[in-house]
């Protein structure tokens, strides 16, 4: 057995190295009030959906083109030794191409919205997109773009992944949002991690897509190839939830894996991984036609969990 595990380990490194794409060289507001939701049998929420996730729509936003920075220190942002700091709330478009990265830093109760049009981050020393601090950040790929971002070969231990956030995290938009995270994770969120409405790609040396509080994806189509885990929950308050749109993962640990809570219907799966396609040790819900990606699963009974709502 290990040796069929190893040689799947082989197998899909490879194919992760070759790739089927071409990669780089190297005020919160109120909550929606026709919000989408999930609940449990007994009407307790799992999760909901905001005006924040949903929102695309660019007003008052601050024009940034990233292949024009020079140093400056401005109310909005500020850019010094290829970092640009986001430090106010508000809206920014984010065009052209940067060898950096974005941070962003506000106060705990404020949101900051990033466009991406046809946007190309290179970071040189960390995540391409880091949160340290903030109530939610949502990356919106505008319609009609491509936008690439990729982390740096060796990054600092504080940013494991290419887009790395502290905070709840949205990524959205009708436009093409590709991320690489070639030594760590590609997407990770310490909070929790909303994928909606979206096309997204993700190649990464660890896991793809990874929110500790949670990951929820909707009506998106979402592709990852990593050598770790593609979808990926792991916390007291953790939850995996798949809901529309089609997930591709290629994986050389675990597909889809959570510790609390599984949840997948009305997608299209197509799923390849070296041990179990989908993991979870706690609640299982899957519509009927996805069982055979779940023959293996082992799972406890509901009673032993108590599971959360959150904005």
């Amino acid at each position: 057995m290990k040796k069929k595990a190893g040689l799947g380990a082989v197998l899909i490194s490879c194919i992760l190295l070759s790739g089927c794409r071409e990669a780089l060289e190297v005020s919160v507001g109120n909550v929606r009030t026709e919000k989408e939701s999930v609940t449990k049998q007994d009407g307790t929420d799992l999760y909901e959906l905001t005006d924040h996730d949903y929102s695309t729509e660019v007003t008052d936003a601050v024009q940034i083109d990233l292949s024009r920075l020079q140093e400056i220190q401005g109310e909005a942002y500020g850019y010094e030794q290829r970092r640009l700091t986001v430090h106010a709330a508000g809206n920014y478009v984010m065009t052209g191409k940067m060898n950096g990265s974005v941070y962003v830093k506000v106060f705990d109760d404020e949101v900051v919205h990033l466009f991406l049009k046809d946007a190309e981050i290179k970071a040189d020393g960390g995540a391409a997109v880091y949160v340290e601090n903030a109530a939610k950040v949502i990356i919106t790929s505008l319609e009609g773009t491509e936008n690439i971002l990729s982390a740096a070969s060796k990054q600092e231990k504080t940013q494991k992944a290419c887009i790395f956030s502290n905070s709840d995290l949205t990524l959205n938009g009708k436009g093409r949002l590709c991320v690489y995270g070639y030594n760590n994770d590609g997407v990770r969120s310490k909070d929790r991690l909303k994928i909606v409405n979206t096309d997204l790609y993700v190649k990464a040396k660890k896991d793809a897509v990874r929110g500790n509080d949670g990951v929820i994806i909707r009506d998106s189509m979402t592709e990852a190839e990593c050598e770790g885990t593609g979808i990926v929950s792991d916390s007291d308050k953790d939850m995996v939830i798949l809901r529309g749109g089609s997930l591709k993962v290629i994986a050389g640990k675990y597909a889809i894996a959570a510790r609390r809570y599984l949840s997948i219907h009305d997608m299209e799966l197509d799923l390849y991984s070296v041990l179990e396609k989908i993991r979870c040790d706690g609640i299982v819900e899957l519509d009927e036609d996805l069982t055979v990606f779940a023959e293996n699963i082992t799972h406890r009974e509901e009673q032993e969990y108590e599971l959360y709502g959150y904005f």
